[in-house]
């Protein structure tokens, strides 16, 4: 068996997308269309040569979507009330398309060539969303530290230290200036902020808009008990700074529980309060048929600025019964209205599937590249073919450069088969240069299958085998079937063999010097396919 892999053409696409979360939404994309188009050629007795292209796209987007909120370490992420953002989304989308050849050896006549390219696409989105907050870290005291603060008109930036060159860390945090009404200018003096959670006294001094000093927070316990007696989960004694940081009440935590959170973990609580989810927010969720939302799916939606006119705008696009997940994929990736009406052929055509229109986005494939194959003759291109032709980076341009070779109407399928094997207009020049013109496509993607080049066809013509049939051009190449093999029997006496007697004896392992061994032990004739039938009898009788 020969097996013959062309080049494989890896396809990503990253793309970074901002998202307003309070913590660092990480939002991994990573669909993998893995093509697959397999080119067998199996030349047998009455020999069927088959160039299948079987390219099979799966869009698999399993979204993780962590929400990372470090109130005390991270100083560029901090759990506060404006948030300050650093999230990052990876659409990786990475298209592997392989040709195989796949060469079963039997004796070879009249050689037929089928070339089927199905592309299966398949699309699934589901996304895994978790919300974790990263409070003070497991060794490091961050109660005290020092201080660094700037004053941006109505607001102070609040820069938190270690003292500590052994246990290095900073946290920056935004504060309304209203909060500190007695900042000491020009001397040193105190200051405190005093939250449910605690309070923060300062220690320093402000020199104009900038100020430095010591800070030391003492939790309120009563407020620790109270989060414990209304069932918050996982509580530890280094959480009481993150409550302080992103201003947690105890109005809110009854709001949260009043809308069904009971036994909510102290990570949502966070990350619900740092992103100001709201009761109309959780309300409006349930309202549009999202009743059993969860704390995390609250997180996303939230982070990502999922809301009812963005919720209804896709809807009323052609997508009413969208699941939070593909709402999340959608957001992601900035599908709107405006993007899914294009996707319609005049307005008038079927949508995708919600999982589709996330490969389709992932791809950049929109309104202006479906379009652009209509001046070519392709109106309605099926999305399975459309996503592997996008993948495989045809264009109108490409399509054309057949049009002008007089290759008129190609299938879509088969454009992804030419683009896979690199077959291209310098290669059909080559052959028409060589006197072979208007190859079918099926043999053209065959031929560049097996390697088949005008050269390799001369090299037979240089042995005296004039106008050899292309899929017969196939079979030799498949069973190499060289004119130096040609030669040998030529020099026994035997010129002139039909093209498929020549694959029947190579196919049987018939060899010059077979049939040289042969005739020295004293079997000897004219007819070559006594020696084919005499190797076949000594093989069956193993």
């Amino acid at each position: 068996m020969i097996v013959m892999n062309s080049k494989k053409i890896s396809l990503i696409y990253k793309y970074t997308l901002l998202l307003p979360l309070l913590g660092l939404l990480v939002y991994s994309f990573n669909p993998i269309y893995g093509q697959s188009p397999v080119v067998n050629v199996s030349p047998v007795v009455t020999s069927t040569v088959n160039a299948s292209v079987n390219p099979e796209v799966n869009a698999n987007v399993n979204a993780v979507v962590n929400t990372n909120i470090n109130p005390i370490i991270n100083s560029a992420v901090n759990a506060n009330v404006n948030a300050v953002v650093n999230p990052m989304v990876n659409a990786n989308v990475n298209p592997i398309i392989n040709a195989a050849v796949n060469t079963n050896v039997n004796a070879v006549v009249n050689p037929v060539v089928n070339a089927n390219v199905n592309p299966i696409v398949n699309a699934n989105v589901t996304p895994i969303i978790n919300a974790n907050v990263v409070v003070t870290g497991v060794y490091n005291d961050r109660t005290e530290g020092s201080w660094f603060a700037t004053i941006r008109g109505e607001k102070i930036d609040i820069e938190f230290r270690s003292d500590s060159d052994e246990n290095n860390w900073s946290s920056n945090s935004d504060f309304k200036l209203s909060d500190f009404p007695n900042l000491p200018k020009g001397q040193k003096g105190e200051f405190t902020l005093k939250r449910e959670a605690g309070s923060v006294l300062f220690t320093g001094k402000f020199d104009g808009d900038q100020g430095y000093g010591h800070y030391k927070f003492t939790a309120d316990k009563a407020f620790n008990d109270y989060l414990k007696e209304q069932g918050v989960t996982d509580l530890r004694d280094r959480d009481a700074f993150a409550f302080f940081i992103v201003d947690l009440k105890r109005e809110y935590v009854q709001m949260v529980i009043r809308n069904g959170f009971k036994d909510i973990s102290r990570n949502h609580l966070i990350a619900m309060a740092s992103l100001n989810v709201t009761e109309p927010y959780i309300k409006m969720w349930k309202e549009n048929g999202f009743a059993d939302i969860t704390s995390n799916q609250l997180v996303a939606g939230k982070s990502m600025h999922v809301n009812e006119t963005y919720i209804k705008e896709i809807r009323s696009a052609g997508y009413p019964d969208i699941t939070f997940n593909q709402l999340i994929a959608f957001k992601s990736q900035d599908i709107t209205g405006e993007y899914l009406k294009g996707l319609r052929n005049d307005g008038k055509g079927e949508l995708p599937s919600a999982n589709q229109v996330v490969a389709y986005k992932s791809m950049n494939i929109d309104a202006a590249y479906m379009n652009s194959f209509k001046a070519v003759g392709y109106t309605s291109i099926p999305f399975g073919q459309l996503t592997a032709m996008k993948s495989m980076d045809i264009t109108p341009a490409f399509v054309k450069g057949f049009m002008d070779l007089g290759y008129k109407d190609i299938p879509a399928h088969d454009l992804v088969a030419l683009k896979s094997m690199n077959v291209d207009a310098a290669y059909i020049k080559s052959f028409e240069a060589a006197g072979y013109k208007n190859i079918p496509v099926h043999d053209l993607i065959a031929l560049k299958s097996q390697e088949i080049t005008p050269e390799f066809m001369k090299g037979f013509e240089a042995v005296g085998y004039k106008d050899i049939a292309i899929h017969n051009y196939i079979a030799l190449k498949s069973l190499d079937i060289t004119p130096e093999y040609i030669n040998g029997f030529k020099k026994l006496g035997f010129t002139d063999i039909p093209v498929n007697e020549l694959t029947a004896l190579k196919s049987t392992g018939v060899t010059p010097e077979y049939i040289a061994s042969m005739q020295e032990k004293g079997f000897k004739s004219d007819n070559i396919r006594k020696y084919i039938q005499l190797k076949n009898s000594f093989s069956d009788s193993k």
